[in-house]
């Protein structure tokens, strides 16, 4: 336990992370689920592909998150170009690659509009990390022994973990698949940076 500690106040203290290994070491869940919840300030990088229907779509995913303030870029496969969301609690603006600028209170406005589809940004920040969000009750949650995060439902989201890495100490997800109705959100997560 004493480990586990130092361990986590490492985490804490600076700045750390890096790519995932691809397994786990043991953990005690309570402890453990409340130092990644205590990390404010991280980034993510990996790649995400949307499905609906017949239609697909491929990125690569920069996701960083510094308080309250969040950037989410998706950079499309052959020139499609960059798309970048940036927003805080007041509200949220997308640049689209040909410099163009939009504004909404919300992430998901935002993204139906230029997109055609949309994730729950506020909830989804907690759910790559293996974590509930606090806004609202899940349906359900089932975690493994040692409390890592397998599938749940919450605000109308099904969200499957398909695959568990560890960096620095801590058990995040590193391949998830979310979906609602007809539409699949499945995210690979390569590498994680944790800054105090």
């Amino acid at each position: 336990m004493k480990g586990l500690v130092l361990s986590l106040m490492a985490i804490l203290v600076g700045c750390v992370g890096g790519p995932i290994r691809s397994t786990p070491p043991m953990y005690e869940p309570k402890p453990h689920l409340d130092a990644i919840g205590a990390i404010q300030n991280w980034s993510a990088v990996g790649r995400v592909a949307i499905e609906r229907g017949s239609e697909g779509w491929t990125a690569r995913l920069q996701w960083r998150k510094t308080g309250t303030r969040f950037q989410l870029r998706l950079v499309g496969p052959l020139g499609r170009g960059t798309y970048q969301l940036a927003g805080d609690g007041t509200g949220v603006e997308l640049i689209v690659p040909d410099g163009g600028r939009f504004y909404a209170s919300d992430a998901e406005t935002l993204m139906d509009e230029h997109f055609g589809w949309s994730i729950p940004v506020d909830g989804a920040e907690y759910w790559i990390r293996g974590l509930v969000a606090p806004n609202s009750t899940p349906k359900f949650v089932n975690r493994d022994e040692v409390g890592q995060l397998l599938e749940m439902e919450q605000d109308g989201w099904r969200i499957n973990v398909l695959r568990h890495g560890s960096v620095n100490n801590l058990a995040l997800p590193s391949k998830l698949l979310m979906y609602i109705g007809d539409l699949k959100v499945r995210i690979v997560i390569s590498s994680w940076k944790f800054t105090s």
